[in-house]
């Protein structure tokens, strides 16, 4: 800052070539003053600023190290963690599998033992058929052989004048007996056609 104004008792004194040159002398050595002074105060500014810095540098450092240290015990617990899951998740699917696999044995054994109920059961039903079959097909034996005795008599009563038309008829009765005999036979081996594919398919099955 300038020095304006002097005193009146110190112009009187100096005068004025004096007063100006006070003026001047104070201003400079104010301007040197206020040079150094900044001059000071910048050093000691980027003094401050450097150990500011190096405090920083030494906190960031600090912290950098405490958290790779915390880093570092995160992963360790982490890593234990998972070690502790997957010892538990092993146990636990070892568990699974161990109530699986009895879940599986009793089912297979369930099977097993209704698969042999349903054969012994077919094996009945298909003699128990079989049985019918051959009562049914021994009374329809019987009717025929009953029918055909009774044509015959009754033809023998009347053969007289009749022998080339009984003939004729015995062989239409001889034909249609074979055909009915042929369909009684093919019926009974289309029966146990199926019957001998569902045992095959039962077996196939329990293999």
């Amino acid at each position: 800052m300038a020095i304006l104004t002097v005193p009146k008792v110190l112009r009187e004194k100096l005068g004025d070539d004096g007063v100006e040159a006070l003026i001047a002398l104070l201003n400079e050595a104010a301007h040197h003053e206020r040079n150094n002074l900044l001059g000071i105060l910048e050093e000691r500014f980027e003094r401050r600023v450097t150990d500011e810095g190096k405090q920083l540098e030494v906190q960031i450092a600090e912290t950098e190290k405490r958290l790779d240290h915390r880093i570092t015990e995160v992963e360790a617990k982490l890593d234990r963690r998972i070690t502790e899951v997957e010892a538990k998740l092993d146990r636990r699917i070892t568990e699974v599998e161990a109530k699986l696999d009895h879940q599986i044995s009793e089912v297979e054994a369930k099977l097993d033992r209704r698969i042999t109920e349903e054969v012994a059961r077919l094996e009945v039903l298909i003699a128990e058929t079989e049985k019918r079959l051959d009562h049914r097909i021994t009374e329809e034996t019987a009717k025929l052989d009953k029918r055909i005795s009774d044509e015959v008599a009754r033809l023998e009563q009347r053969i007289t004048g009749e022998v080339a038309k009984l003939d004729n008829r015995i062989a239409e009765v001889k034909v249609a007996l074979s055909e009915r005999y042929a369909s009684l036979v093919r019926w009974m081996f289309i029966f146990w056609a199926g019957q001998i594919g569902v045992i095959v398919a039962l077996f196939a099955l329990l293999r």
